[in-house]
Order: C-alpha cells, then structure tokens, then sequence
C-alpha cells in the first residue's frame, strides 16, 4: 500500500470517530434509559432477567454503506469457571476475503451480481471496566475476537464491554449486505460466543447450513439514519425522533437470540394482528406485500395454538435483495424479492417456514452448526402442519409428498430433477446422517435433503407412532421447558419421553443415523 493512501486511511479514520462522538451528542444520551413498551408480555419481562445485555448506538450512511457504532455489553459469566478472557463472533468480516468466501464457488455470481464486494467490522476501540484492554482479532476470516481481561471474571460476576467500530456493508445479495433496493444489517455487531458443556464455540461462517449460535440476551439499540429511510429490526420500536433530515430509532429487544434490522427507503407497509402480535409486511413489489403478510400472520396465528403464544409485541416480514429463498431472525424474517414476483405457491411455502423459525430457533435456541437437525426438520415439518390447520388434511398430505421430492420445492431455489440426483447419489455411497455438524456435508442439496427433508419425515414418524395428541403434547411440553434455552438432542427426546412414559432414545438413533430414506 502506497504511504499518501495510508495517510488517506488514517484521516478517514479520524473522521469516522469523530463522526461518531458527533452522533452521540445528537442522539437521546448514549446507554440512556429507554422505557419498557407497555405491551411487554410478563414472561419476556420474567425472562429478561439475568441475561447479557447489549447497547448499541449506530449511525446508518446508505452513501457510504457504512455503520458507525459504539457498544456496551453487559457480560455475565455463568460458565461456572473464572474466566481471564472472552470472545466475540466479527460475522462481518466473513465477507471480507473473496478466497475465503462464505458461499459455494457456484453461487458466487449470484451473490455477487455485480462483482465481489468486501464487508468487513474495523474495531476501533475496546474497554472492559472503564480500562483500556488487549486484544487479538483471529480465526479463518479474523472472524474471532479475543479480549484479554486485566483481572479474572469470576463466575455469577458481571462485566462491562465497551467498543467502538465501523461496519462496511459489502454490494452482495446474501444474507449480509444491500443490493438496488434495500439493505440488510444482520450478524452485524460483536456477538458473544456461546461458552457451553464443551467450552466456548468459536466457529467460522461456513458455507453451508447456518453457522450462528447464540444466547438469548437483551437489546437496546438507537439507529440514526436518514429520515426518507423506513427500519424493520428486532425488537419493539420504542420511538421515532425527527431530527431535521434524519431519524433517530429506538428500539428495545428483550431477551432475543440477535438483533437484526433492515433499511429501505421504497418499502410500502400493511399491517395485521395475529393474536397479541403486530404483524408487518415490508415490500417494494405491490400485490405480494399484502400476501407475505397473510401468510406471516396467518401461519403465527396457527403456531400460537398448537406449539406455545409467541411472546412479542412485533413480527416484521421483509421482502428483501436476498437470493437464497428466506432467512430467519427473531421477530423478522427476509424473503427472496423473487418470490414477490412469482405467481406459484413458493412465497406462502417460504414465509411460512421462517415464521416457524420464531419457535424453533429463536424461541427454543439450538446450536445451528452442530444440531442442525433440531431447528431446521421441526421447522420443516411445522410448516406441513401449518397447511393442514389452515387448508385441511388432503392439503397436508399433498404437501408432505411434495416436500419430501414427489413434486416441485423450492427451498434454496433446489428443483425436483436435484433431489432426485441426491437421492441416487446414495448408492454411491453418500453419507445419510442426519446428526452431524454442516460443515461434513458436502454441498446444500445434501445438507437440504437429509436435515430439512429427512428431518421432517422423523417429525412425521414420530406423530405417527404417538399420534396426535401425545405428539402435540410433546412439542408443547418442548417449548414451554425450554423457551429463551439452548438445547441438545437429549432435551427434546426427553420432552417425548416424560409426555409419552415411554423411551424414544432408539427411535430417534435409528433416523439420525441409520434409516434410509425411501
């Protein structure tokens, strides 16, 4: 790098500290006390207790494509060990290095329609307790951050985090980055790693499957943006402040896995309750907004009553510059702007999936990356029960057999003619384990195949062994045990076990690891 461009990056870092101390004086008072929404349910404020607390303050420049963010975390240790560092995920900068992309090596044009385009997290600034600290940014992609603590945090003991950084959003249509219409800022923000019964998971941004794992904590955070700009995020929005040409947004997150928001400044809106929930649909296409949201509210609506209330205030359906069909994040999901403009059934199939996702995944958490199984063949199998609640057992069954490869199916824009090819690869020795962590199988349409499509046929197993109302049982049983929890294989077979007096261990060795599929 030439010496004059340095100079040019030092002064422009200095500029974007100094823009962002310039933001806080604007904004309400940076960790100023936001009120709780006088619709919080009791048992988010019951749940909300304890857990770690993150606040954000951030500054959204769409001509730059930048956040400009000062954190505070309240860390709680609650590993039972005294600890003498913690780490954060960097998820951006997963996206920073084009050879060591977060896609398959044949999706890289459609992630990237306009060339390969860097996101990356520059981390400015650290303080634990008020003091300067080490730290050592690592793993495959500097994806990993290690802060050195100056003293031991013992465990039950508390610990403020502080952090200033910037954010540049990559020009790619994956989860993470903005595209012509909208911008999508999630996996956005230093995270805490999960430290669980096997020490702290410190994984990379695999290319297939979702590589997130996390512990419900609560969220504060203030995004000032420009005023022509519309935000959906996690979380209840709190205020809005009109500040001459922009916006301040304040927005409360009680015990959720991760925050998430979304930016346009085209995006159209309607609105529907769904039980005790606000149900929003964002689009930019007309006609399909009014229908995600049909979908959305009516699909929340179902799994209000056969798995447990959803707990929030707050359901946000995005149509988004995303090519993979749909994402899941709590209280907001991203659709694939594609499936706004088809006339077939692929939009209702996929908002229903990732609605389902707010119980499994968001709710009841999982690790993502080792268990994939758990959140994602529930989920699949949820959204199969979802039509036959709302269209009839004919429509239900129809949908099975369409869903496990005996019709068209959409998920991660697969078709027939590559199920079929999945399903004769076995005879040449595929591996059909369902259980094993994303990173052992080999491409998407394996890992869809076994985790989504076999996942769901284990679902459907089971319900026909116990049938319905032991079934349902369990899975209410399930989610009342372990709402804001993370858990194992174990945890669920358990659920089945006490609802049922019976032993469901071997029942479920033999789908994850031994059943074949047809």
């Amino acid at each position: 790098m030439k010496t004059r461009n340095k100079i040019l990056l030092i002064s422009l870092a200095a500029v974007l500290l100094l823009a962002a101390s310039l933001f806080l004086s604007k904004a309400s008072g940076f960790f100023s006390s936001i009120p709780l929404p006088l619709q919080t349910a009791p048992e988010l404020l019951q749940a909300s207790k304890g857990l770690n607390k993150y606040d954000i303050e951030v500054e959204f420049d769409p001509d730059a494509k930048r956040l400009i963010c000062s954190q505070r975390v309240n860390y709680i240790n609650k590993t039972g060990k005294s600890l003498t560092h913690l780490y954060f995920h960097l998820y951006p900068n997963a996206y920073k290095y084009e050879n060591k992309p977060v896609f398959e090596k044949s999706d890289m044009v459609r992630a990237y329609p306009n060339g390969f385009s860097p996101g990356y997290l520059n981390l400015h600034k650290v303080l634990a307790a008020g003091k300067e600290v080490e730290y050592i940014i690592d793993g495959y992609s500097d994806n990993i951050l290690m802060i050195i603590l100056n003293e031991d945090l013992n465990t039950g003991d508390a610990l403020n985090i502080e952090m200033e950084y910037t954010v540049q959003l990559p020009n790619c249509l994956g989860r993470f980055g903005y595209g012509d219409n909208m911008y999508k800022i999630v996996n956005w923000y230093p995270i805490a790693c999960v430290y669980d019964e096997k020490g702290w998971n410190l994984d990379p941004y695999y290319a297939v499957g979702d590589p997130f794992y996390s512990d419900a904590a609560n969220y504060r955070v203030s995004i000032y943006a420009p005023a022509d700009y519309t935000i959906a995020a996690t979380g209840e929005h709190v205020s809005k402040k009109e500040k001459g040409d922009f916006s301040l947004w304040e927005i409360y997150a009680p015990a959720v896995r991760d925050f998430a928001w979304m930016a346009g400044n085209t995006f159209q809106t309607v609105t529907r309750k769904a039980g005790r929930t606000t149900v929003t649909s964002y689009y930019y296409t007309p006609e399909s907004g009014e229908k995600a949201l049909d979908y959305a509210a009516e699909s929340l609506a179902i799994f209000n009553d056969i798995f447990g209330e959803y707990p929030y205030s707050r359901f946000d359906v995005v149509e988004s510059d995303f090519y993979i069909g749909g994402m899941e994040y709590p209280n907001l999901i991203m659709l694939d702007h594609s499936l706004y403009e088809d006339d077939s059934s692929y939009l209702e199939l996929i908002a229903v999936h990732e609605t389902a996702h707010q119980w499994w995944y968001g709710l009841v958490g999982s690790n993502q990356i080792q268990d994939a199984w758990i959140d994602e063949g529930l989920t699949e199998y949820s959204t199969i029960l979802y039509y036959g609640q709302r269209y009839g057992p004919d429509k239900e069954k129809e949908m099975y057999e369409s869903i496990m490869g005996k019709g068209k199916y959409r998920m991660l824009s697969l078709l027939l003619d590559i199920y079929r090819d999945a399903a004769n690869d076995f005879s040449n020795g595929i591996d059909e384990t369902i259980h094993r962590p994303v990173y052992e199988f080999s491409d998407w349409r394996i890992y869809d195949l076994l985790v989504y499509g076999k996942g769901a046929m284990l679902f459907h197993s089971l319900r026909e062994e116990l049938g319905d109302e032991l079934f349902f049982k369990g899975l209410q049983r399930y989610f009342q045990e372990f709402i804001f929890k993370n858990v194992k294989k174990s945890d669920l077979i358990n659920a089945f076990n006490k609802i049922s007096n019976d032993n469901w261990d071997e029942f479920f060795d033999r789908w994850l690891y031994d059943e074949l599929i047809y």
